[in-house]
């Protein structure tokens, strides 16, 4: 009887997260829909799961009239998300091995310092100031990274990965001679791999994802993340036209607009849907494992 109610839950379970996952799909597969859908289709008959006519006159029309600009931004966040990542992830492990090594007098000090960052936020304003008055990162590609170069939740699971790794083995390296630095890239790194990858990802979806540092410090279109430019499109959709109108089966027709914001929402997230799927499990296991290690 225990057998057969514990069967029934599971499956409930099992139920309410399909429907939970079809839901959270359903937004990504009106947007598939729409860009593929012709405006004049989208607009006398609105959003469906399945498009009525198959076209991609959109996405011809986005990179006929602004394919020079999409590119750019796809390198930009490309350059962005490697180049942050590799720089977060090193900051991030470093600070971690500092608070918890053992040998370091101030390491609760610096523990505390970047909790306080979490309950506690300078404000906007002072952020921009220090960001473009004094740091200079406005337009610059420095600027897309180095704001989010610490976030202290993963840092603080590095260092959960990091308590775990026994002290005598980093006894050992010191007897032999070993100083931080070794033992940092030699041991450390090598024996906390698994919180590396975790915080990896997420340092990669935060900076592909990313748009606000683009809306605050960015004003130069050669330094457009795609995010923003999307952002941008949505926000100013006639941009994409540019006051032109759009060539179309050798017809002049009016620009595909609302299709053109459907069409720029898959650009933006199809690399993101691609790769999560092989990704995820290590989100999980990386999650689980950090949280309950130290």
């Amino acid at each position: 009887m225990a057998n057969q109610e514990n069967r029934t839950l599971i499956v409930i379970f099992y139920l309410c997260i399909g429907v939970f996952a079809l839901i959270c799909l359903a937004p990504f597969v009106l947007a598939v829909s729409g860009s593929l859908s012709t405006e004049a289709k989208l607009a006398a008959e609105g959003y469906s799961f399945l498009p009525r006519s198959i076209t991609l006159d959109t996405y011809k029309f986005m990179f006929d009239s602004k394919a020079e600009q999409i590119i750019q931004a796809y390198v930009v966040s490309v350059a962005v998300t490697v180049i942050g990542t590799a720089s977060a992830v090193l900051v991030t492990t470093a600070y971690a091995y500092v608070i918890t090594a053992k040998g370091f007098r101030y390491r609760n000090f610096f523990a505390f310092l970047a909790y306080f960052t979490m309950l506690f936020s300078g404000g906007t304003l002072p952020w921009y100031i220090l960001s473009t008055k004094y740091y200079h990162l406005d337009d610059t590609l420095a600027g897309l990274f180095v704001p989010y170069l610490l976030n202290v939740f993963l840092m603080y699971l590095q260092a959960n990965y990091f308590k775990s790794i026994p002290h005598e083995v980093i006894e050992s390296a010191q007897i032999d001679g070993a100083g931080h630095f070794r033992i940092f890239f030699r041991i450390m790194l090598p024996l906390g791999q698994v919180g590396l990858v975790t915080i990896s990802l997420f340092y990669a979806l935060q900076f592909w994802n990313d748009f606000y540092l683009s809306l605050m410090l960015i004003s130069d279109e050669r330094l457009y993340t795609i995010q923003y430019m999307m952002y941008f499109m949505m926000a100013n959709i006639q941009y994409l036209a540019s006051g032109n109108s759009a060539q179309i089966g050798g017809a002049v027709v009016a620009p595909p607009l609302e299709t053109a914001k459907m069409a720029m929402t898959c650009l933006t997230v199809l690399p993101i849907a691609i790769l999560y799927p092989f990704l995820q499990r290590y989100f999980v296991r990386g999650i689980i494992v950090g949280s309950v290690k130290g």
